[in-house]
């Protein structure tokens, strides 16, 4: 979600930033929904990761068929003719048997499709996990923002309550002549601004209520707070303290690099076997068979055991042709392996940078609200004994305000930013820590 901003309205009275931290819907840690289990719960129950398990189902069942070129093929047959026995070859017009056949060796066929399609089902492994950490962010999204919204909407809801006071104070001094009516026309749009910044955010909170009700199945919001959710992500965040630690966590551990691995390895295997599909594959070959011997006129019992040698002579072309499709797959997925390592590697350093970035940001949002609320203590000094004016005790208290709610959004960014670097390092939690 985008940074809530409210750079285009007034912004909200606070009398400390820890009052504004804490969420409204915060509650004890022994009750809470930690931000790891909840996403260990949109993880678990995402319907997408559903249609990913199907897909790795589909992959371990052609490991099946892949392991099956080594055991036996048994089948059975039979043959029946009626007619002139003179116009074939053979005396044998009625059979019915079983034939029984083993590879002895088919120059790696059966270990290059059994490898495909192991490094297939790695794939499908990763694409899950990828899936899951999908899921997981777009809760943890929603998680943070409604925590955020709810703060500021403690910002807003106490100007709201201070513009109120204020009105009825300019009222009671218009009516003895010491305000204006300008003075009161000015509160009352403060106040109405307020009203309806608080009705904004609520609908935000809301919103974001909806989502994480859909995505954890929980049915009542009791959310951690926003320094249980740090202490989360900065215990996933452990060895990830270093540029290089990051891009080579981020590289190795990324389940879309994974992915993308699998894939190169699974076809680089299929190239292997379609470029040995002109070799021989040699089997034995067992049969038996209950058959009735025309010239005998009689039934009786007849088998065979030998090696059968099968070697393609002429396909039109078709071997080839299959040479040439899994080289190109295998070029194309090389390309993209290439293409997201180098995405990869980007983000991973652009995403560093920004976090460092946006802690120090923080330290200095908290600095610009200790010096704006010194501000305002000194201009609301002046008012009281009438060296300053009604404007600017409001310019005053706008803007320690609006410095208090910089130091929230930049602390909201920042929480998300750390999301950014587990997503990207494949460390998204997605098991319920029962914290």
């Amino acid at each position: 979600m985008k940074r809530i901003s409210l750079s285009s309205i007034p912004a909200a009275m606070l009398l400390g930033f820890a009052c504004a931290a804490a969420p409204a819907a915060a509650q004890s840690p022994g009750v809470c929904l930690s931000l790891t289990d909840a996403m260990s719960l949109a993880a678990s129950r995402a319907p997408e990761v559903a249609g990913a398990e199907a897909r790795l189902a589909e992959a371990e069942a052609e490991v099946q068929a892949a392991r099956s070129l080594r055991r036996p093929q048994v089948s059975t047959f039979g043959r029946s003719s009626l007619g002139d026995t003179g116009l074939t070859s053979s005396q044998l017009e009625n059979q019915l048997g079983v034939q029984v056949s083993q590879r002895l060796y088919d120059f790696g066929d059966a270990r290059l499709a059994e490898a495909a399609a192991d490094n297939q089902v790695d794939q499908r492994n990763y694409e899950i996990a990828a899936q899951q950490a999908e899921s997981a962010q777009m809760l943890a999204d929603a998680y943070l923002t409604r925590l955020e919204t709810l703060a500021v909407i403690d910002v807003v809801s106490e100007r709201r309550d201070y513009f109120r006071r204020q009105r009825d104070a300019v009222t009671d001094l218009l009516a003895r002549g010491g305000a204006t009516r300008a003075d009161r026309a000015q509160i009352e749009a403060q106040l109405a601004n307020a009203e309806a910044d608080a009705l904004e955010l609520q609908f935000l909170a809301d919103q974001s209520a909806t989502r994480i009700r859909e995505y954890a199945g929980v049915d009542r919001l009791d959310l951690c707070d926003s320094e249980s959710a740090s202490r989360s992500l900065a215990g996933e965040m452990a060895g990830l303290e270093t540029l290089d630690r990051l891009v080579q966590a981020a590289l190795s551990d990324n389940p879309m690099i994974g992915a993308r691995l699998s894939a190169v390895r699974s076809l680089e295997a299929r190239l292997d076997r379609a470029r040995r599909n002109r070799l021989p594959v040699i089997e034995a070959v067992g049969i038996a068979s209950y058959v009735y011997d025309d010239q005998r006129e009689d039934w009786e019992g007849r088998d065979r055991l030998g090696v059968d040698v099968s070697v393609p002579l002429y396909t039109g072309r078709a071997l080839n042709a299959q040479r040439d499709q899994a080289a190109a797959q295998l070029a194309a997925e090389q390309s993209a392996l290439r293409t997201l390592q180098r995405d990869m590697r980007e983000q991973a350093e652009i995403a560093f940078r920004r976090s460092i970035s946006l802690e120090a940001q923080l330290i200095r949002r908290e600095a610009v609200a200790s010096s704006q609320a010194e501000y305002f203590d000194a201009i609301a000094g002046e008012f009281e004994y009438g060296l300053g004016t009604l404007p600017d005790l409001v310019d005053a208290r706008l803007a320690h305000e609006r410095a208090q709610i910089d130091v929230i959004s930049a602390r909201f960014d920042w929480l998300r930013q750390k999301l950014e670097l587990l997503r990207l390092t494949g460390r998204t939690p997605r098991v319920a820590t029962g914290e």
